[in-house]
């Protein structure tokens, strides 16, 4: 069995849109990246190994001996390791070839182009019609592609709700406006600035949302596999604020309370061929991003987004399983560094190396976030 490297990258969606090898994360993002570098040790199989720089030799020792976690730190050695970063770009590429891995162990230039072709949010907004066509029901407008100002006005003219407008890379929130009928023209600058930056903007109607919601995948040579399911909190702007943490059977619940479980069911198994379709070449984790909406009762939107790399959404699914005590639910949040949550240190029970109660924070002391888990 392969051995794999993990390394985490949450500007992975930024990279995409500079496609550079050199590009430079804005200093949150960096921050980012740095408080989350032993994450991965949540995550990954015991047999793997995560990079990072720097780790507290106390804390790590605690969380070993607490909850049995067993990646060992990457020593400079890249040879028999796969490499599993959070996402590809030609970025993460330079990172890993800096780490001593060689063109055989990584993506080519093609790989890599396809990779970030298909996470322009067009790819969505495919996938999202095709999949229309094979339901026996309806579902919410795919988002259209908008390249100029005159596009944006006749797409604004069907949506007298606001438009919701997206740069077609980005992550957490960032690139996303609204825009109202009657603030239109105010923004056309703006909206120009973002086409000539980008190419294109995705637009789609202003919905109300009452419940954010994902299926996970892994595509591999052998197919497209259903994960599980994940639900989240997105805040105002769009950025993640958390999941929740149960098991998938309450998970499920949970979603069908909003969306019928027929129609669930149904996205759940045409989903895998059209993922297939839009990403024939593309192998490793994704995560499709859905919408329970009002609109003359709950109807849904059943591709708002497809990130072609790891997830919040796969990191509490597997931190429920492998962590926390079954039967248990609370909450997984990335949100900055608590200071009175550092201070006192972890305040949380554990039984056989599982959570069944309180609130840990994943990051290492010093970490400008906190990744915080809390069981109710």
């Amino acid at each position: 069995m392969s051995r794999h490297l993990h390394i985490f990258l949450p500007e992975n969606d930024l990279a995409l849109a500079c496609d550079k090898a050199g590009y430079t994360p804005p200093p949150a993002a960096a921050q980012l990246r740095r408080s989350g570098a032993t994450l991965p040790m949540w995550y990954c199989d015991n047999r793997d190994v995560v990079a990072v720089q720097g780790v507290n030799a106390g804390w790590l020792r605690q969380m070993r001996d607490t909850f049995g976690l067993s990646a060992a730190l990457f020593d400079g050695n890249a040879d028999s390791l796969v490499p599993a970063p959070w996402g590809w770009s030609r970025a993460t590429r330079k990172i890993l070839t800096d780490l001593g891995f060689g063109p055989a162990q990584l993506p080519d230039d093609s790989t890599l182009a396809m990779i970030r072709d298909i996470s322009h949010r067009r790819t969505a907004a495919a996938a999202a019609r095709l999949l229309a066509e094979r339901l026996p029901f309806s579902v919410a407008l795919a988002a259209e592609e908008i390249r100029s100002a005159d596009e944006l006005r006749r797409f604004s003219e069907r949506t007298p709700g606001g438009t919701v407008l997206k740069l077609p890379w980005s992550s957490s929130g960032r690139g996303l406006t609204v825009i109202t009928a009657d603030r239109l023209e105010s923004r056309i600058a703006s909206v120009e600035g973002m086409i000539r930056r980008q190419g294109s903007v995705m637009a789609e109607p202003l919905m109300d949302k009452r419940l954010d919601f994902a299926m996970l995948f892994t595509m591999t040579d052998g197919g497209c596999d259903f994960d599980g399911y994940s639900l989240f909190r997105n805040n105002k702007l769009g950025a993640y604020a958390g999941n929740v943490l149960a098991t998938q059977q309450e998970l499920e619940t949970a979603i069908t309370a909003f969306i019928p479980r027929e129609r669930l069911d149904a996205v759940r198994a045409e989903l895998p061929s059209v993922l297939t379709a839009v990403a024939p070449h593309y192998r490793g984790p994704l995560g499709v991003d859905m919408m329970a909406v009002e609109a003359d009762g709950y109807a849904l939107a059943p591709v708002v987004e497809i990130n072609f790399r790891m997830t919040m959404g796969h990191v509490s699914r597997l931190l429920y399983s492998r962590h926390i005590a079954q039967g248990a639910r609370g909450t997984y949040s990335v949100q900055p560094a608590d200071a009175a949550l550092r201070h006192e240190g972890m305040k949380c029970s554990v039984h056989d190396g599982r959570l069944t109660g309180g609130t840990i924070d994943l990051a290492q002391p010093g970490s400008d976030f906190s990744f915080v888990v809390t069981i109710e």
